[in-house]
């Protein structure tokens, strides 16, 4: 009898073993699994969170794009309208100049000088000279420099001074006024004045 205890006891015990070897194989296994399934659960929050990350980089950047293309504009409109202010000063101060200058005897001398050249251009004898009102008190000296018969007229157009030739029959016109000088500065004055809207 004492043998068929020890062989149950040895069948036991190999039972016994045999489970505590099944239980830490499952044991191990589900450790395994467990370890595997949070590996991939971590792998798949990173791409998550990496994606998420690039997606708010991608809008920071993008706003932040958008605030300095915005910043940029509105700066060069000040500079724009800062550069228009000053050419408006430069041209408000010579046309001032100009005006002054009207008022002196070398402005008599101009207009003379005026008178000869569109005479030269003007050869038909249908010409009129217009002038400023003001300048209407010079009308004898600009038809004896111009050289032959004229009209002289005045022209609200003209508000600095000087004088334009017209000749219906040629079809032409000669400007020698301060007004149209002035306004030709303009492009040079942009050109070379320095006053540059850069990138």
């Amino acid at each position: 009898m004492p043998d068929t205890i020890s062989k149950t006891d040895n069948f036991l015990k190999a039972i016994e073993k045999y489970a505590e070897e099944q239980r830490s194989k499952m044991q191990s296994e589900a450790e395994d699994f467990k370890s595997r399934e949070l590996n991939m659960a971590e792998e798949e929050g990173l791409k998550e969170a990496y994606v998420m990350i690039q997606k708010k980089m991608a809008d920071i950047n993008n706003r932040i794009s958008a605030e300095r293309s915005k910043a940029e504009s509105a700066s060069k409109k000040r500079i724009f309208l800062r550069r228009r202010e000053i050419e408006e000063e430069v041209f408000l101060k010579a046309e001032k100049k100009l005006v002054e200058f009207t008022k002196t005897a070398p402005y008599l001398d101009l207009l003379l000088k005026s008178a000869a050249a569109i005479s030269k251009v003007l050869r038909h004898d249908d010409v009129v000279i217009y002038v400023r009102q003001a300048d209407l008190k010079y009308q004898k000296q600009i038809i004896q420099s111009f050289g032959r018969k004229c009209e002289i007229a005045a022209s609200d157009e003209i508000r600095i001074g000087g004088m334009t030739g017209l000749s219906r029959s040629m079809g032409l016109i000669a400007d020698e006024t301060l007004d149209t000088r002035l306004e030709e500065q303009h492009e040079w004055f942009c050109e070379h004045s320095g006053l540059r809207i850069t990138e």
